[in-house]
């Protein structure tokens, strides 16, 4: 320490004094976040530094041996809590985020436009000051989250940027470095379900949020009940557990031991850690209305500030895997189903369009036909008027002709061309009253 402190200048001495004294009043502060070893921790966590150190170094160094032939004991350690300096590590070894094939491409896609930036920066802005998980974030780390979304918004085109992901790649930025939680995002979103979570489709959330109501409905009846009663559905708080892993509703101490969880065993510990605190706190939800109960859930997890409580509460439900690959057998039964008889009905609508189609075309063929007819007719009853009317023209130049000849009238001949005349001009009557009816139809038809 004396050589390195001999190869500072004077100034370098008193910026490093003065973190010295800073990292001291950290020390004092039991409400502050303490670093150890470089690493962001709780007071809580610190309480775990001393459990099973000797069995956490020879978990690192035999890890082979420990994720394929130990898993059990490997999974109540973790329970038990994963050592803060171990926590950075031990997330990249459960989920293999030394083996991911696109870390070398991170300093690449950093320089790739994103057309999510813009989105990110606002999300950031909006979360970052607000919630508790961040607000020891300096300005290096929120540049390093933005960063890691950014990089993965422009690697998966598809997904892009959920805003969920905020919480977890925070998460993330607190114990590891940007490259590490890059890697460590990418094993998530690919191997840990979240990439389907994130879906616009929103299939695998609906599905999570079903199984969570189908549990709830079984485990605590009463609660259900009171939620059918007052409308109110379980997506309405369960969404974001499922999107942020909890994250935004955790307290600073129980976020990183439950993350830990999640990292080992997936999203069984969304529904256990979910039903346990619906579990302890049915009382008090009976009692609230709607926005009570939205109320009662946005802070109901952060009142349980030790940890170890809340996860003991979790592991006292019993089934939950069995009951999740049920459900989802089920969901999916239910939801190709639906598909079936949306695709009937998309064949029943296709099929009654082709059929009106057909109507039209044949009313078409009718109405043309018809206008031919009245065509025809027209033009009949036209050719029998002018008939008509020539007849009678005959008649009254013969009757002219008659009586210049005859000197005197001829009363049997004046009578038979006054019946001759009466019935012409009846028969013309007739002649043109059908004619304005049938230009009448036509005009009618015409405006159709």
């Amino acid at each position: 320490m004396s050589s390195l402190a001999s190869q500072l200048s004077p100034d370098e001495m008193k910026l490093l004094a003065k973190l010295e004294e800073q990292n001291r009043l950290l020390e004092k502060d039991s409400k502050s976040l303490s670093s150890v070893n470089g690493v962001l921790q709780s007071p809580s966590s610190l309480r775990n530094l001393y459990f099973d150190e000797d069995t956490w170094d020879q978990v690192v160094k035999e890890w082979e041996d420990w994720s394929k032939n130990k898993v059990g004991q490997l999974k109540e350690l973790i329970r038990r809590g994963i050592p803060a300096h171990l926590r950075a590590h031990l997330w990249q070894l459960l989920c293999d985020a030394q083996n991911v094939a696109d870390r070398q491409r991170y300093s690449q896609l950093l320089k790739t436009s994103s057309p999510s930036e813009t989105l990110i920066r606002r999300d950031m802005t909006r979360i970052l000051p607000q919630h508790q998980l961040f607000q020891s974030l300096d300005s290096t780390s929120q540049e390093a989250l933005f960063n890691v979304l950014k990089a993965y918004s422009a690697l998966d085109r598809e997904i892009g940027y959920c805003q969920g992901s905020v919480f977890i790649v925070g998460m993330l930025i607190t114990q590891m470095s940007e490259e590490e939680a890059f890697c460590v995002f990418v094993r998530l979103m690919k191997d840990f379900q979240l990439r389907e979570l994130y879906r616009s489709t929103m299939t695998d959330l609906g599905c999570c949020i079903y199984q969570l109501d189908s549990m709830i409905q079984e485990q605590l009846p009463d609660l259900h009940s009171h939620f059918q009663t007052q409308g109110f559905h379980t997506s309405i708080f369960s969404s974001t557990w499922f999107l942020h892993i909890l994250l935004s509703s955790l307290s600073v101490a129980a976020a990183p031991r439950i993350f830990d969880i999640f990292m080992c065993e997936g999203l069984e510990i969304v529904f256990r850690v979910g039903l346990a605190m619906l579990y302890l706190k049915q009382a008090e939800l009976i009692k609230f209305d709607v926005e009570g109960m939205t109320q009662c859930l946005q802070n109901s997890i952060k009142q349980y500030l030790d940890p170890d409580n809340l996860i003991k509460a979790a592991y006292q439900i019993k089934y939950i895997p069995r009951r999740m690959k049920e459900l989802r057998k089920y969901y999916a039964s239910i939801k190709a189903k639906e598909l079936e008889e949306q695709e009937e009905l998309n064949g029943l609508y296709s099929e009654n369009k082709l059929l009106k189609q057909r109507l039209d075309m044949l009313e078409n063929r009718c109405s043309e036909k018809l206008v031919s007819q009245l065509k025809t007719e027209l033009e009949t009853t036209r050719l029998n008027a002018t008939k008509s009317f020539n007849t009678l023209k005959e008649m009254q130049a013969k009757i002219l002709q008659k009586e210049e000849n005859s000197t005197g009238p001829d009363e049997d001949c004046v009578e038979y061309l006054q019946k001759e005349l009466i019935s012409c001009r009846l028969r013309e009557a007739e002649a043109l009253t059908r004619l304005k009816e049938l230009k009448l139809h036509v005009k009618h038809m015409d405006e159709k």
